[in-house]
């Protein structure tokens, strides 16, 4: 079996969640002789030690000095900073050579920003040996052009408000597609509604923010059926059943969060860019309780812009925010989960994945001709 690289780095879950998510739509969809591969070249080039400290370096910025994020994030999108760093990344250089140049697959896809530059290098765009590539945008409305500056053969936009703006960005309209957001096939089940009883409310904790505990705890005091995810801290989550003293049901790790979301009437979370998506094609409206500057604030514009939920940025605005949406047998609710319906569309990684497999054999035709 021929593996097709899905390539991804763990800087932010929703490049994850879109990778896994196209890997799983090519393999259940395709029976030809490829199989979509998960990768992270980071992960694979620093091991599991050193990229863990990088990760946690970019988590720790991004949560503790939000603005000096975001001046990074303004520098990458005006400066000519990617091409600076390249040199420096020479282990992940060496590892997309030996993912695209050595074994020359017919295809790559990129759901992180970086590779595309990496195929540049070794690629002239005009080499009918080269593999194609396909970037999935995980991005909404705010787009870096780190996304665009080098080349790939699609531009995967996961709505068409982002294409209209990579197009004005100055990427060819010919190479955009508004295919969607790549999401798990398990989101795709019937969109959770309210059926009597108390409404159920979904908080996702970042356990890096100081106030993540008291949010939990401000939630906790509504007459809602409460459930709060916390990862994997133990010390975390101990605290957070303490705080809200039997009065929601605490999760800890788990890889269940597209049954939680569909199971639930209102999600308060950050604005990354798996969690706003996945509920964005569950149906189910956002209250936003962090927003880093950059890549999350377009995120959290779809939403918010598209009267499909609200921000919360401290505990108790997000108490109000929740409150406002339920009161009077949840008008604003309703109203949301309407226009977040609108907005959904489950089935974005399944586009991704006929692409995938439409440029394959138009690739196999294109080397045979030559031949």
């Amino acid at each position: 079996m021929k593996t097709i690289p899905v390539l991804s780095a763990g800087f932010g879950e929703g490049h994850n969640a879109a990778a896994r998510a196209v890997v799983e739509a090519f393999n259940r969809l395709h029976y030809g002789e490829y199989q979509a591969e998960f990768q992270d070249l980071f992960l694979n080039a620093y091991g599991e030690k050193k990229f863990r400290g990088q990760r946690e370096l970019y988590i720790n910025t991004a949560n503790r000095w939000p603005l000096l994020w975001g001046v990074a994030y303004h520098a990458l999108d005006r400066l000519p900073v990617v091409q600076a760093a390249l040199p420096f990344l020479g282990p992940v250089a060496r590892q997309y050579k030996d993912v695209a140049y050595t074994n020359v697959p017919p295809l790559v896809v990129s759901t992180y920003p970086l590779y595309s530059h990496f195929h540049r290098r070794l690629w002239r765009h005009n080499d009918v040996r080269r593999p194609r590539i396909i970037t999935v945008v995980t991005d909404s409305i705010s787009v870096n052009r780190a996304w665009h500056s080098a080349f790939s053969d699609w531009y995967i936009a996961p709505n068409q408000a982002t294409a209209d703006i990579m197009i004005r960005q100055g990427v060819p309209a010919a190479q955009v597609r508004a295919l969607g957001f790549p999401v798990s096939s398990r989101l795709r089940h019937a969109v959770a509604k309210s059926q009597g009883g108390r409404p159920k409310v979904l908080v996702m904790l970042n356990p890096g923010r100081s106030d993540a505990v008291a949010l939990a705890k401000a939630i906790a005091t509504l007459d809602v059926e409460l459930t709060v995810t916390v990862g994997k801290d133990a010390n975390f989550l101990q605290e957070v059943v303490r705080a809200v003293d039997g009065r929601a049901r605490v999760i800890g790790w788990t890889d269940r969060l597209p049954e939680l979301i569909l199971e639930s009437d209102l999600v308060l979370t950050k604005a990354g860019g798996a969690t706003t998506h996945e509920c964005v094609a569950a149906g189910v409206p956002l209250i936003f309780t962090q927003v880093i500057p950059g890549q999350e604030a377009g995120n959290a514009r779809l939403v918010v812009e598209g009267g499909a939920g609200a921000y919360g940025l401290t505990p108790e605005s997000a108490r109000k925010a929740v409150k406002f949406a339920l009161k009077d047998n949840g008008t604003v609710w309703k109203a949301w989960r309407a226009a977040m319906t609108a907005l959904g569309d489950p089935l974005g990684a399944d586009r991704v994945a006929e692409l995938m497999i439409r440029e394959i054999q138009l690739l196999g035709e294109r080397r045979s001709a030559i031949r």
